[in-house]
C-alpha cells in the first residue's frame, strides 16, 4: 500500500509552503513519526513527520513552493 505525502495545512490561512529540505534520502527506509522534510511557512520552518513506515519516494523538489494538498512524495 502506498501512502501519499502532501503539503499539509498547518494554519487556517495557509495556502502554500516551501519544501526547504528533505531530511531523508530518496529511496531510504523511514519509520512512522520520523522527521522526513522541512516546510517553510510565513514566519517559521517546521519539521514534518512521516505518516507511515516504508521506502520514501521523493516527488517534490527542495527549494520549490507548493500549494497545500500538493503531492510531494510517497511511502511504499
Amino acid at each position: 500500500m502506498t501512502t501519499e505525502i502532501k503539503i499539509p495545512a498547518i494554519g487556517m490561512s495557509m495556502a502554500e509552503g516551501t519544501l526547504t529540505e528533505w531530511l531523508v534520502d530518496d529511496g531510504a527506509m523511514v519509520e512512522k513519526g520520523q522527521f522526513i522534510y522541512c516546510l517553510e511557512l510565513d514566519k517559521s520552518v517546521q519539521e514534518i513527520e512521516s505518516p507511515a513506515s516504508g521506502i520514501l519516494k521523493q516527488i517534490g523538489v527542495a527549494g520549490e513552493t507548493y500549494d497545500v494538498g500538493t503531492l510531494i512524495g510517497e511511502i511504499s
